[in-house]
């Protein structure tokens, strides 16, 4: 029955995400001149990128209760644009964890990267998704707007968190708490 649980929902998610990437690719991508509010440290710590999203998919509210771990290390790394030669990997498997919702643009994105000027491209890539998500959800679901608005950004050397929940505030305080 878990197994079945897992299917649906990954079936669902690839067609959130395919339906967006089609609704997308019309768009231009536009600078609207806001500062990149992402929050850039360097503590030099190694983390397990795995580790890092379950803690913050276990601690931190979303409004989805199906939020769900991507399986799909590619499939993940290809819908928010990254390209996998910016990734690290770790005996041949990429080192990202992505969690999405299936039905609110809710999301965690953890990535190493191989380097601190791959992790900026890294984060460029999901704030772009960001922004299409924010083109889309003002016209069919404009109360989501504010949250993607408030993401939680944060890159530590090279390492890229991202986090669209309920709370951003406190997603904010949590995931600054695991890099301090």
């Amino acid at each position: 029955m878990k197994n079945i649980f897992r299917t649906i929902i990954a079936v669902m998610l690839a067609a959130v995400c395919a339906l967006a990437l089609v609704a997308c690719s019309g768009n231009e991508q536009k600078n609207n001149g806001e500062e990149n509010n992402a929050e850039q440290k360097n503590t030099g710590k190694e983390y397990d990128v795995e580790q890092l999203a379950k803690s913050i998919f276990e601690n931190v509210k979303f409004e989805d209760e199906y939020v769900a771990l991507v399986d799909d290390k590619d499939f993940a790394l290809s819908s928010y644009g990254i390209d996998p030669a910016l990734v690290a990997d770790k005996d041949g498997v990429k080192e990202d964890a992505v969690y999405v919702s299936a039905s609110t643009p809710e999301m965690i994105v953890c990535v190493k990267a191989v380097d601190e000027a791959s992790a900026k491209t890294v984060m460029s890539a999901v704030e772009s998704k960001i922004s299409d998500y924010i083109n889309n959800y003002t016209t069919y679901g404009p109360e989501q707007v504010a949250k993607l608005e408030s993401a939680v950004k944060v890159t530590d050397g090279q390492y890229v968190v991202v986090v669209v929940s309920n709370d951003n505030s406190a997603a904010a305080s949590f995931v600054n708490g695991l890099f301090n």
